[in-house]
This record gives C-alpha cells, structure tokens and sequence, in this order.
C-alpha cells in the first residue's frame, strides 16, 4: 500500500485502554490507515511520568492492541517504548524508527496540539529533513497528555526559552 505519508506518528497514549481519549485516537488512526494514507503507524509512550507504578503495560502497546482491534496488520505497527512525555516520544521516535527507516514525511496525531504555536515548538524538536503534517481532526486530549502539553507551554513561555536549541537539546538525550 502507497499512501501519502511514510508514517503516521502517533504522539499521544494512555495505559488505560478503556480511556475515551485512547479509543477516540485510535478510531481516528485506524480510518487513516484504511484510508490508504499511510501503510506504517507508530504508537508511542512507555509509562507516563506522572504515573507512581508501571501499569503492565505500555502506553504505546494499549493503543497497538486497539489498532489491531480495528483491522490495522500487526506488521505495520511499530512501538516506541521508552518515552515517559511528549518531548521523549518526539526523540526516541525519531532516533529508534523514523531516521533508521528514513521515515521523513510524517503525520502527526498529537491531541490537544491546535495552535499554530504549539504545532511550531512540535515541528521544532525535528530533524530539518522531516516534513511534518498535522492531522485535520481535533481530538481531546487525555489528562496526561494534557499535562505533557502544559509543560511544553510553561517551557516556551521561558524567557530564555529558544526552540531552535529543542533539537540540541533532544540530540543530547
């Protein structure tokens, strides 16, 4: 299957299964897939930071078992596994699947991103050879990843905060 995306990337997850969030995402992923846009779906998170034990499972192996659920191959899901927030999911997405792949033209799934300026720190924390899409749908976002999102705020609103140092910053990781 050819689609328009090498990967749809899926920056948002919850270790609750049953989390409206994460079924609404998944929903969401899954008809991307049908739809042909893309034959590679990546699901991220390993164990919220805010979480005190590891649920058992991984934020991005709920959201996979939702997929094959709904019709998605296994062997087109990939998981990154060791994030605990957004910026995490950003890095080690790219350093263990997109760059190894040289999966550069994404689709971003990130829940609660709608402003041209957090879609902009987003995009900053990539690599310049990605071209990066945003979905067209807005879903909510899940309390965690609503906390993910307000950190990313509160590190912006930083006067010394400069986004171009995001992927030196991620590099260093």
């Amino acid at each position: 299957m050819m689609g328009a995306y090498d990967a749809v990337l899926i920056l948002a997850g919850d270790a609750d299964r049953t989390a409206p969030s994460l079924t609404q995402l998944a929903d969401q992923a899954a008809e991307t897939f049908h739809a042909g846009l893309t034959s590679s779906l990546i699901t991220t998170g390993c164990c919220h930071h805010i979480l005190d034990l590891f649920p058992g499972r991984t934020e991005a192996q709920c959201l996979r078992d939702l997929l094959i659920e709904r019709d998605v191959p296994s062997s087109n899901l990939f998981t990154e596994e060791r994030s605990a927030d957004l910026l995490g999911r950003i890095h080690y997405a790219q350093q263990q699947l997109l760059l190894p792949c040289a999966w550069h033209h994404l689709l971003l799934l990130c829940p609660g991103a709608h402003s041209d300026a957090l879609q902009g720190v987003i995009k900053s924390c990539f690599d310049n050879t990605f071209s990066i899409h945003w979905q067209d749908h807005c879903l909510e976002p899940s309390q965690n990843q609503q906390a993910d999102l307000a950190d990313l705020v509160r590190l912006t609103e930083n006067p010394t905060f400069d986004p171009s140092r995001l992927q030196d910053v991620l590099k260093a990781c």
